[in-house]
């Protein structure tokens, strides 16, 4: 009997901070089911309570970086199929809020299909770069389903109603340009270059002021649930916070003295 291949979810940490989610599976879909789910949801804690990580990468290998749920884990003609759903979306979002909440900053780098779930993963990212023949689909209507792994939370805060109901009811595919004109992507690369700008945005973001990140992103994290007033005491009281830091110092000086910044990547 042949064995079964399965998605293996690797993680790897690097010694200047940066630490690596991929989904890897023989098949290339990186279709996800519950067991996929539970892992991915183990290795994002596991980042999440690792020491020194300043920058998190989400991939994929493979033809895609993912095609959504594995559709034959929802076999309806197999039985258990409400705890089989249950059991997986309760895992995808574990880990979806798990990325999401991270204090270091997420990178997604995506290619090939990203479908339906496999979208909330790339959606919970704090930045995205996409390959340039990369293809998105939100093809829940196409089955009869409703979103799920967060993509109507993300995409109505997003693009507004109107624009994350078109999306969603008439389930058309579009590309990375049109990706990165509805802003659900920061950068598209072309070809060959996809790998080196990935590692380059990577590297950039290593290089810089990691507390002013996580400030920034709690600032933004935090923006649409507060009105304007409260908002901006909460941006005043971090930015005399991160006054007092060596790296804001040290960028000031550098400023001043017309010169590249040397943050501590602390």
């Amino acid at each position: 009997m042949a064995q079964i291949q399965r998605i293996m979810i690797n993680t790897f940490f690097r010694p200047d901070g940066l630490a690596v989610i991929e989904l890897d599976d023989p098949r290339g879909v990186n279709a996800i089911d519950a067991e996929v789910a539970l892992e991915l949801a183990d290795a994002v804690q596991s980042v999440e309570r690792a020491e020194g990580v300043r920058v998190v990468l989400l991939r994929s290998t493979g033809k895609c970086f993912g095609v959504g749920g594995n559709v034959s884990w929802f076999d309806v003609e197999k039985p258990g199929l409400e705890q089989r759903i249950g059991d997986t979306l309760s895992a995808i979002g574990r880990a979806i809020e798990g990325l999401r909440s991270m204090p270091a900053v997420v990178v997604a780098a995506v290619h090939g299909a990203v479908a339906g779930g496999s979208l909330g993963l790339m959606f919970a990212a704090d930045l995205v770069i996409a390959h340039s023949e990369t293809r998105f689909s939100l093809a829940y209507a196409k089955i009869g389903a409703t979103p799920d792994a967060g993509t109507s939370y993300f995409l109505t805060r997003g693009l507004g109603e109107r624009r994350a109901l078109e999306l969603l009811l008439l389930s058309d595919g579009f590309d990375a340009e049109r990706a990165r004109e509805l802003g659900l992507v920061n950068f598209v690369a072309e070809g060959e270059a996809f790998e080196s700008a990935s590692d380059a945005l990577v590297q950039r973001l290593l290089a810089g002021p990691q507390e002013a990140f996580r400030s920034a992103k709690r600032l933004v994290r935090s923006a649409s649930e507060s009105e304007l007033s409260d908002h901006m005491q909460k941006e005043a009281r971090a930015f005399v916070e991160i006054s007092q830091s060596a790296d804001f110092i040290e960028g000031v000086r550098a400023f001043l003295a017309k010169r590249p910044p040397k943050f501590s990547n602390q």
